[in-house]
């Protein structure tokens, strides 16, 4: 397929967790003005028990909208800028959604730009998000996904503006 999509994944309960995923992303999560906007969709898509995972090395775990609050207002300490650009999400049979893509952002003090990869592991049930998996790169997302060495069409990210 032309638009970097699955075969057969048209109209299908993939098609919708890919999209519903990509509403999350676009935000600066350091802003208040964006941060507020994000979460005022992440309310909309996730479910009351939403669970948060951090990557091994950040370590951490939150439950709720508020318990993840929390953690991203933190960022606002550090960073003055705060991006997940999301560069291909893949749906992971019929309940994931694998994002990789780059943490961009800049730091509050020194204005010094940091880039580091990411990879999401989503898990979407009853067309809500229930958890998010955050791992330090893609391949650890796939493989935490079941998706080892996953070579084949991904639906690329489409600019967000939040």
């Amino acid at each position: 397929m032309g638009d970097g999509r699955r075969e057969g994944a048209a109209g299908t309960g993939q098609e919708h967790n890919v999209e519903l995923v990509r509403l999350i992303y676009g935000f600066d999560w350091a802003a208040i003005g964006t941060r507020s906007r994000g979460f005022e969709r992440l309310r909309e898509i996730v479910s009351d028990g939403f669970e948060s995972r951090m990557s091994e090395e950040t370590g951490g775990r939150t439950v709720g909208i508020d318990g993840l609050a929390v953690f991203v207002e933190a960022l606002e300490q550090d960073f003055c800028e705060f991006h997940y650009e999301a560069q291909e999400l893949l749906p992971a049979g019929d309940d994931k959604v694998v994002v990789a893509g780059r943490i961009s952002c800049v730091g509050r003090a020194s204005k010094i730009p940091l880039s580091q990869e990411f990879g999401h592991v989503w898990t979407i049930e009853h067309r809500k998000a229930t958890r998010v998996e955050a791992h330090m790169d893609r391949g650890d997302a796939l493989r935490a996904a079941g998706l080892p060495g996953f070579s084949g069409p991904q639906t690329p990210a489409r600019p967000l503006r939040g």
